[in-house]
């Protein structure tokens, strides 16, 4: 069997894998859609999102992976999104004025074939605004956040998603030394927060756009 056959059977499985997460999200009455490439993914929110419109974003590392950032602030529009340079309290105001943009796009944890959104916060801000607020929310996520039920996306993010980004932040918590979770309760811990969205919240227009490539933690 052929290397190129190969890759072919892989982005088989990944459409269907994402298939079926769109049908499942679909029923939970999210917008959810499948674009096979980042590129084809950034030009969707493009044109879902108002070119006036501002955007509060949250720390997702996909969003700035996928070039999301800079394709909406070449256009013109207002971003608000924390940065790792920014000092405390200018980091605080920017996440509390990006819950009050009328648009508020962020990345996943997890999320599982069966149609439900599952993250963990340290501050909350993130989950907030996928939660409430903004009269419009957009997920991105690649297709590596995809998993089987509940058990599993609590489990993706106790032995990828939390290790990885405390790493990320230099948090010193148990789970970057070890690369595991460790259920700790230690002051730099960044999973006090757990939320899962089994259905898409009243009076919020909510996309879910899976992506055809591994993105993200």
């Amino acid at each position: 069997m052929s290397y190129s056959h190969m890759g072919e059977v892989w982005q088989s499985y990944i459409r269907a894998r994402c298939a079926t997460a769109v049908r499942a999200l679909g029923k939970r009455e999210f917008d959810a859609r499948f674009y096979p490439t980042r590129e084809e993914a950034v030009r969707a929110v493009l044109e879902a999102v108002p070119p006036d419109a501002a955007v509060g974003c949250g720390g997702s590392w996909t969003v700035r992976q996928i070039g999301l950032l800079e394709a909406l602030r070449e256009r013109g529009g207002r971003v608000l999104v924390h940065e790792p340079d920014m000092e405390f309290a200018e980091a605080t105001r920017v996440r509390k004025e990006a819950l009050l943009c009328p648009v508020y796009i962020a990345g996943s944890n997890a999320i599982t074939l069966r149609g439900e959104l599952v993250n963990t916060d340290g501050m909350g801000n993130r989950v907030a605004g996928m939660s409430y607020g903004p009269g419009m929310v957009i997920v991105v996520a690649g297709y590596n956040k995809l998993v089987p039920d509940l058990d599993a996306a609590f489990e993706r993010i106790r032995e990828v998603a939390a290790p990885v980004n405390a790493m990320r932040y230099g948090a010193d918590v148990p789970c970057v030394e070890k690369g595991s979770c460790y259920d700790c309760a230690a002051p730099a811990s960044i999973c006090r927060i757990t939320t899962i969205i089994r259905q898409r919240p009243m009076m919020t227009d909510y996309k879910v756009f899976l992506i055809g490539e591994s993105l993200g933690f």
